[in-house]
């Protein structure tokens, strides 16, 4: 299927950077742009067959012919990923079924640029224009079928084929290639599988990147994700014990011992007698409330003075 996305690669590059193209026939281009492709695609083939070829052979997997024949290839990926799966559904299992879809859609696509290559070649076609609404310039919308063969099957596939049917089953494809590329990247860089997902699904560089993965050892993808969180609990055991925080929590105070809990908000320490009268000694002679020995008075301070100075009013 990379095939097919290199071809429109190949078709922007014509455009891009060839100056002359605007003078060449539907069947010029269409071969040209077959001939870039072809050339883009055996170096991607070639990079993923050694990926595949690597990996089973370091891992032990068996019929490693597989990993240079196309279809069989893509289903070997599901092989060297059987360490994962999808949602309980086996890696392999899931390839198995790409490679099934991936033929069925490489047919009908290698029917339909047959019959692309009859129609242009026969000068069975007719461009359909279009007109820029803001500049008014005319330009190629596309090509349909000429009246000469309007009604046959020859028509019929090339305006609807590809642009209809095979992009459904197009749909099927891509939906399962996620899953087998997720698989495969969840074994062989499970760090950034992510990265490489989007990359092998949205560009057509998929063996690219199973080439820069062909050295790293396979596994379980569950497996990485434990001793992740074993490792990380590890971690913050150690943290916790050599901070010295009693919580064993986050500590606020920059690692310094958290101090602990009181029920006192001010920190004082409380006594355990009874608390002090706030009016103690309002009654007595500030310079004769205890006698020389230390004792009470009797009822009458030194120098006469009375203890209670209510005395006067009785």
């Amino acid at each position: 299927m990379d095939f097919f996305e290199l071809q429109l690669i190949s078709n922007l590059f014509i455009s891009l950077f060839t100056l002359s193209n605007a003078d060449w026939s539907p069947f010029t281009y269409l071969w040209v742009s077959l001939l870039i492709c072809g050339l883009l695609y055996i170096v991607v083939f070639a990079l993923e067959g050694v990926a595949l070829y690597t990996i089973a052979k370091r891992e032990g997997y068996k019929h490693r012919w597989m990993a240079f024949v196309p279809f069989f290839n893509t289903y070997y990926i599901g092989v060297v990923s059987d360490k994962n799966r999808f949602y309980n559904i086996p890696a392999k299992a899931l390839s198995a079924a790409l490679a099934a879809f991936e033929a069925v859609l490489v047919a009908g696509m290698i029917f339909a640029t047959c019959v692309d290559g009859i129609v242009y070649a026969g000068n069975l076609y007719e461009v359909v224009t279009a007109t820029d609404p803001i500049t008014g310039v005319q330009y190629i919308e596309g090509y349909q079928s000429s009246a000469a063969i309007a009604g046959t099957w020859l028509a019929w596939v090339f305006d609807y084929f590809s642009g209809y049917v095979l992009t459904w089953f197009n749909l099927a494809y891509i939906a399962l290639h996620v899953l087998v590329v997720i698989c495969f990247f969840q074994t062989y860089a499970c760090r950034r599988y992510v990265l490489f997902t989007l990359g092998a699904v949205l560009f057509p560089i998929k063996g690219i990147l199973m080439f820069a993965v062909r050295n790293n050892r396979g596994i379980s993808y569950r497996d990485y994700m434990r001793g992740e969180q074993r490792r990380r609990y590890e971690m913050y055991q150690q943290y916790s014990s050599q901070s010295g925080n009693p919580y064993g929590g986050y500590n606020p105070y920059g690692g310094r011992p958290t101090p602990p809990p009181s029920d006192d908000p001010y920190g004082a320490p409380r006594s355990s007698g009874p608390a002090a009268d706030p009016f103690d000694g309002l009654g007595e002679n500030s310079s004769s409330a205890q006698t020389p020995s230390g004792g009470a008075s009797g009822g009458k301070a030194q120098g006469g003075e009375p203890d209670d100075p209510f005395d006067e009013f009785k």
